[in-house]
């Protein structure tokens, strides 16, 4: 591996743990502070984080700078997100009927998006962040 490649691995690895904590805060504020259904509170959380997450991931991880491709990039990419919020929902269901307490709801959502996080790599890798087979890997300083 390069140590480009493992450079790119370790921002994806960061993106996920800035954002994740995010989705994780507003999951609890939704759920607990606003005493929303904890479904309703699940998609809210995933949905809100999710736009970060994709910007940090095509700008800093990826450094696409191209102009965004919606049907070949920015639908894909909420395609996985809402494959996510789907396992993640189901997740969050089953603990809401088991414990009814924000820790198990958090630690639902969390389970079901750690399910999806190495395939999201390889599919934001092979298909939608793919660099051009012409383009020379840039050259990166820090991570």
């Amino acid at each position: 591996m390069s140590k480009y490649e493992l450079r790119k691995k370790l921002r994806y690895v960061y993106v996920s743990l800035f954002t994740a904590p995010i989705g994780q805060v507003l999951l609890f504020l939704f759920y607990e502070v606003g005493k929303l259904n904890p479904l309703l509170s699940n998609v809210l959380a995933v949905t809100i984080s999710t736009t970060p997450n994709y910007l940090l991931n095509r700008f800093w991880v990826w450094r696409k700078r191209s102009v965004t491709n919606i049907r070949n990039e920015i639908l894909p990419y909420w395609m996985l997100a809402f494959l996510g919020l789907g396992i993640s929902t189901i997740f969050v269901y089953l603990a809401d009927s088991i414990w009814e307490t924000w820790i198990a709801i958090n630690l639902a959502n969390a389970i079901g998006y750690t399910l999806l996080w190495g395939a999201k790599y390889f599919i934001l890798e092979k298909y939608l962040f793919k660099e051009s087979s012409t383009a020379p890997s840039p050259k990166i300083n820090s991570l």
